[in-house]
């Protein structure tokens, strides 16, 4: 079990398409876009921009690391006393990674700052 790298660090956009045009004119290679968000290459990794839920701020950034093993790293979590999170329905308590309707499984943890850090097997 092991971080293996970045998967995709996400922005959370005010206006996505404006964002959208901001990334491309500075030459950011577009991959796709989903239900107002868009992708961008970004190495090994992805860039994504997402519509910024109302009355949240835009600007603060969500992580998502790469891992081979979500559900090892998930158990490791736990075990530590870390409590994993599931932003589409925060008040649940999770009791294994979930898959997004893109078939990627993860999980999240809020770091003590509170930055969103996320966790993802590609699907």
């Amino acid at each position: 079990m092991s971080i293996s790298g970045l998967h995709h660090l996400v922005l959370f956009c005010a206006d996505t398409e404006r964002s959208r045009q901001f990334y491309e004119a500075l030459g950011f290679s577009y991959l796709r876009g989903y239900d107002g968000m868009h992708w961008f290459s970004l190495g090994d990794a992805e860039l994504m921009l997402h519509p910024a839920d109302p009355g949240q701020k835009s600007g603060l950034p969500a992580i998502h690391f790469a891992t081979p093993d979500v559900d090892a790293l998930f158990a490791r979590a736990r075990a530590a006393g870390l409590q994993p999170v599931d932003h589409q329905n925060p008040s649940a308590a999770m009791t294994e990674p979930v898959v997004r309707p893109w078939g990627d499984r993860e999980f999240e943890l809020l770091d003590p700052d509170g930055h969103v850090l996320a966790f993802t097997q590609v699907g």
